[in-house]
């Protein structure tokens, strides 16, 4: 993305990381349990039923309480025995077994109730865990409209959608991890994963600002914990989704969990056909050759094309404490469809593009039950774009450009974790992973007429990523926890080589359930896209390019987090972030030419520091509400952007605001509400922008369909304008016309819609 040797050297890996997973899976015991699962007529687990295990004569062979999950474990003494289910609000039950799988054991309710006494309590809308904060999804979800994990995820305090990425206030940049495992998504396909899964199958959401190294993310993280399926059941969730911005765009998505005995198989299929529409409008007054020329354009682009996301993993529970799992995904996306159109008084063009995109992984994973994991995984990505650009300027000049840009990437990824449990109830935790990229990339240009200057380019790149961790946690009796960790990275890609060490602390303090103190101080390191690390220059049209650099190099980040949480609700948080070598794209007015450029490079800095306050409030049952509020000053630094460096900040303020209101159980609506100021990027002014989204959802056939209308951006106010006023410069960007979207989700689920967790590829350097 030679090639014999290369790809020998990429399965090597592979196959000394399978290798060493079969040695420990056949050096470990499989203890022969009876097992089995309670759960009451609605299909949810019972937690402390007692388990009497006896023969059928009565003697008494042993007992159990079930976990918060249902399921209880027995060691066996006989071949037949009975089990004598017993709870204080159900019925008792006997069940006759002579298999080491009892099964799922349902409990009826007893028949009796308390008419005059009502008990009403309020579940924690936030939990302290381990230095991390701890939101139940579910009660997110039964406060606001959601109709899949990514809509979830944005409802927790902090979390935002910032044109169509995930942000966390206080953290420039935030990684979701599924399961306690790094996902491996670029943030425009982690969020497609996100809408495509239902909210009921995430258990918690666990917001870390100092992500433990075991996680193998450093910085901020969001942690997805899906729930666990019922054993021998198939579950099963249909939808259909219609979605119109300006064009009409529409999704499905059927998945599937099977669960036999000890083997699991999660298979989903997402097909999606998008059409959509982006307006630019742009006024730029160019200095150039003494002269000042005022050009004024319309750029229009619209996309179209299908796109299939499919996943597929087998799981195996080797034992109780032992699992191996193995799985397959892959995006395709053939033969998708764009123009852009650019009209104005210095150019009209028209450029026809067509896309072709591949991605395959596969992937193996371990755990074992004394603190071992494992796992490996394999990427094959494929990219070409073809672009046909006719341009014909006001001066009568014509140009046609016809080009073509390819990318091919191949990734293996291998990681081992380990944790040790030592005296005094402290934890010792240390791992290793290895990633090596194999990346090429290509831009050939078939014409070239009218245009000077124009040159192909060409770049194969091999990267080393190795990091090595070790660290502490104990969790006190009086509240406070702690944890401290080192990692140390060799980094190498082409001539450079640079060794690092990225130290990591983390303090909570609970001296009640009233009071919580976090503070975590951190360290890491941004990769910049493959496509960007090499020289190239993109045509947009006869006046816009976007170009890319060689030495572009990786930034270092540390940040700094204090949190107050009051009554389990209320949060106060500090914040203080600095990127060096910092690296964004941001665009210039050429001085010997008439061409705006723009260009991705390393800053020296990027500073950031505030403070933001989470207020959640009720009325009655039929209104719940939650304000944030956010102060802000940002500091940019480049003393090499062009001829024309800078340092710049500013204070800004952002306002949000989220209401749902409950007409009784089956139905509700949300409103809600956005403001942020003036920001700075560089030598760049972004305007204030404002946003209100409403939407309505109906429960019905007791809540195993639903039918959801949303309206986001309802005024069509959320556009981002770009103001440039900086030695010289001058240009006015208005984008995002036509941002309203009016959807309608239809949701049908088959005996409950709780799936296993979904393994993604690590994309997020892929593509240009």
């Amino acid at each position: 993305m030679r090639l014999h040797t290369i790809q020998q050297n990429i399965m090597n890996p592979i196959k000394t990381a399978f290798c060493l997973i079969i040695l420990i899976c056949s050096s470990i015991p499989v203890w022969s349990q009876t097992t089995g699962k309670i759960v009451d007529t609605d299909r949810q687990p019972v937690e402390g039923a007692t388990v009497v295990m006896q023969l059928p004569d009565s003697t008494y062979l042993g007992a159990a309480i079930s976990a918060a999950d249902g399921t209880f474990s027995l060691e066996p003494m006989a071949d037949r025995y009975l089990l004598i289910v017993q709870h204080l609000f159900y019925q008792s039950q006997v069940v006759k077994g002579q298999t080491r799988d009892a099964g799922i054991i349902v409990l009826e309710p007893k028949e009796h109730s308390l008419a005059e006494v009502v008990v009403e309590g309020e579940r924690p809308l936030v939990t302290v865990e381990q230095g991390k904060l701890s939101y139940d999804i579910s009660a997110i979800s039964k406060k606001h409209i959601v109709n899949n994990a990514y809509e979830a995820i944005c409802k927790l305090p902090g979390v935002q959608d910032r044109n169509g990425k995930l942000s966390l206030i206080g953290a420039k940049d935030v990684t979701v991890i599924l399961n306690g495992k790094a996902s491996t998504l670029t943030q425009e396909q982690l969020i497609e994963m996100l809408k495509n899964t239902s909210a009921s199958q995430v258990q918690t959401a666990e917001v870390m600002y100092n992500t433990p190294p075991e996680y193998h993310v450093r910085g901020a993280a969001i942690n997805i914990v899906t729930a666990k399926a019922a054993d021998n059941t198939l579950q099963s969730e249909l939808s259909a989704t219609y979605s119109n911005q300006y064009f009409g765009s529409y999704s499905g998505n059927v998945n599937f969990l099977l669960t036999k005995g000890k083997s699991s198989l999660n298979v989903s299929y997402n097909p999606r056909y998008s059409h959509i529409m982006t307006v630019m409008d742009l006024a730029s007054m160019h200095q150039y050759d003494g002269q000042v020329y005022d050009i004024t354009q319309r750029q229009k682009i619209n996309t179209k094309g299908w796109k299939h996301n499919i996943y597929a993993e087998y799981g195996y529970q080797i034992n109780e404490d032992n699992a191996l799992s193995v799985g397959y995904n892959g995006a395709l996306s053939g033969n998708g469809k764009g123009t852009i159109d650019v009209n104005g008084n210095f150019q009209n063009s028209h450029n026809d593009k067509v896309q072709d995109s591949w991605l395959h992984n596969v992937f193996a994973r371990y755990s074992s039950g004394f603190g071992l994991d494992l796992g490996v995984d394999y990427t094959d990505y494929s990219m070409n774009d073809y672009n046909h650009l006719e341009s014909e300027l006001t001066d009568h000049t014509r140009q046609l450009l016809d080009y073509t840009s390819d990318q091919k990437i191949r990734k293996v990824s291998v990681y081992a974790d380990q944790s040790h449990s030592l005296a005094n109830d402290w934890t010792l935790k240390y791992g290793v992973r290895y990633d090596y990229t194999d990346n090429r990339n290509s831009q050939l240009f078939n014409q070239t007429e009218g245009k000077d200057n124009v040159d192909n380019s060409s770049s194969r790149l091999y990267e080393q990523i190795a990091n090595l961790y070790a660290g502490f946690d104990k969790e006190f009796a009086n509240g406070l926890y702690l944890s401290l960790s080192a990692t140390g990275e060799y980094y190498s890609i082409g001539n450079y080589h640079k060794w690092s060490l990225y130290p990591q602390a983390s303090l909570s303090y609970s001296p009640s359930e009233k009071h919580t103190f976090m503070l975590g101080v951190s360290s890491e390191k941004e990769y910049p896209t493959y496509w960007d690390m090499q020289t190239s220059t993109t045509y947009m049209n006869a006046y816009e390019e976007i170009q890319t650099i060689e030495g572009l190099w990786p930034a270092q980040v540390y940040s700094v987090n204090a949190n107050y949480l009051f009554l389990q609700k209320y949060m106060l948080s500090l914040f203080y972030e600095r990127i060096d070598d910092y690296f964004t794209m941001e665009m210039y007015q050429a001085k010997d030419r008439l061409a705006l450029v723009y260009r991705t490079q390393n800053w020296n800095y990027y500073q950031s520091f505030g403070m933001s306050a989470n207020i959640p409030f009720s009325i009655g049952s039929w209104l719940s509400s939650q304000v944030n509020a956010t102060v802000v000053n940002d500091r940019n630094r480049c003393d090499h952007f062009w001829d024309i460096p800078f340092d710049r900040n500013k204070w800004a303020c952002m306002l949000a605001m989220q209401n749902h209101f409950s007409a009784g159980s089956h139905l509700g609506f949300d409103l809600d509400a956005m403001y942020r100021s003036s920001m700075i990027s560089g030598i760049s002014d972004t305007k204030p922008v404002f946003t209100v989204n409403v939407g309505a959802q109906w429960n019905f056939l007791k809540d195993k369909a639903s039918l959801s209308l949303n309206c986001s951006d309802l005024f069509d106010t959320m556009r981002m304008k770009v103001k440039n006023r900086y030695a010289g410069q001058h240009i006015d960007l208005n984008m995002g016309q036509y941002s309203r979207t009016v959807s309608v989700k239809l949701v049908y689920r088959f005996g409950g819609s709780i799936t296993k967790e979904k393994r993604e590829v690590d994309s997020s350097r892929f593509g240009h």
